[in-house]
């Protein structure tokens, strides 16, 4: 399996439950039932978003998309995000509804039966999926993991409050855990956002990635004096950094060449999908702009 079955798999999935849930959640009245279906809905949407970017996002480069198309992957999450704020909105709104209007749950039993499996299909899925995320490096499939993952913790938030319907009576818990799982939901699309967001706007890499290419620069002084203009992005897997570096004088441009290429290599032994670019300096060129 790759990241791409991975993707089918979890629209497979979220269309299966989405059938299941509608169903029974008009059967049994149940506000948290129904809403759960209409974020399972959005988990076939944001499937199918995931998966056309990251077709787009393995094409290779061209003319005008000289750093290859990867920035599909973190627009898709992007995207997921609105979506997940969107249905999240209306599941409060909807619940509120039924709390004004008494409107309320007639049966437990059913429900509590779809989220079991609902929880056991959704667990099975987002562990295939963060697998292929870490694997490959992609960012939508590990949204999209991040997007089921709250679905997991919706639909045992779920199973508490039809159990204590079921014990109690109080059928107005039905809205109000349709309310909190909404919330639930807000959180894990604000943390997709941000992600997201931060990787279109050409974020740098992580502390921990950052630590190890400037290890990797003093490895390697002396030849190298000094270096600036440490740039570094992530465009979709592929890990971008940029370099100056500062040679002696009598330094040749060859020596300095090989010196580069070793830098790049060991970079690439400790980073993943790292592409490096290098621009060489003479001692003596006016570093007053260093950063």
């Amino acid at each position: 399996m790759n990241r791409f079955k991975a993707a089918y798999l979890a629209i497979s999935v979220s269309v299966f439950l989405v059938l299941l849930k509608v169903f029974v959640g008009f059967v049994t009245n149940s506000i948290s039932i129904i809403s759960d279906a209409l974020h399972s809905s959005m988990d076939v949407i944001a499937s199918t978003i995931t998966l056309v970017a990251m077709n787009l996002a393995k094409k290779p480069e061209d003319k005008c998309h000289n750093y290859g198309h990867g920035k599909y992957e973190d627009l898709a999450a992007a995207i997921q995000s609105v979506l997940i704020l969107i249905i999240s909105v209306t599941i409060i709104t909807q619940a509120a509804l039924r709390i004004v209007n008494q409107n309320l749950i007639t049966e437990t039993l059913p429900g509590i039966f779809v989220m079991i499996v609902s929880i056991t299909l959704h667990s099975i899925t987002v562990l295939i999926m963060l697998k292929y995320a870490k694997k490959e490096n992609s960012v939508a499939l590990r949204a999209n993991a991040l997007h089921l993952l709250a679905d997991v913790v919706t639909s045992v938030g779920i199973i508490v409050g039809l159990v204590i319907i079921h014990f109690t009576g109080l059928k107005i818990i039905d809205p109000i855990v349709a309310i909190v799982v909404a919330l639930i939901i807000i959180k894990t699309g604000y943390d997709i956002g941000k992600e997201s967001i931060a990787q279109l706007l050409d974020k740098s890499l992580s502390l921990e990635e950052m630590k190890i290419i400037k290890e990797t620069l003093a490895k390697h002084s002396p030849p190298v004096l000094d270096y600036h203009h440490l740039r570094t992005r992530r465009v979709g897997q592929i890990r971008q950094v940029d370099v100056h570096l500062i040679f002696p004088n009598n330094f040749s441009l060859m020596d300095a060449h090989d010196v580069s290429s070793n830098i790049e290599k060991d970079i690439q032994q400790r980073i993943s999908t790292v592409r490096t670019t290098i621009h060489l300096e003479p001692e003596t060129h006016n570093h007053s702009y260093k950063w």
